[in-house]
């Protein structure tokens, strides 16, 4: 079970945000993400990046903010993962 959202912002960029719903039998269920990014609606999307910068750990907290982060959380914000996040876990509720 998937859920996605594409959000267009004011430069035309656009940013997809997918959730996905992972079953097993030792876990009630689990959400995975992804982020991908395009330019602009005719370009090809290009999956962002989740891991931080490597020296993420030695860099100032301005440093890290504008170059360290995940590029996922550089173009989606925390909140806008979890409502995507959280619509899917209401659709999943819904169905059980």
């Amino acid at each position: 079970m998937k859920n996605e959202q594409i959000l267009t912002r004011a430069d035309g960029s656009q940013v997809k945000i997918v959730a996905e719903l992972f079953t097993s039998p030792s876990v009630d269920f689990s959400i995975g993400n992804y982020v991908l990014f395009r330019p602009n609606a005719e370009s090809k999307w290009s999956l962002c990046g989740d891991r931080p910068h490597p020296d993420h750990r030695s860099m100032s907290v301005d440093e890290y903010v504008k170059h360290g982060r995940p590029e996922m959380l550089q173009v989606a914000s925390i909140a806008e993962i979890l409502k995507v996040n959280r619509d899917l876990r209401l659709q999943f509720e819904a169905l059980h």
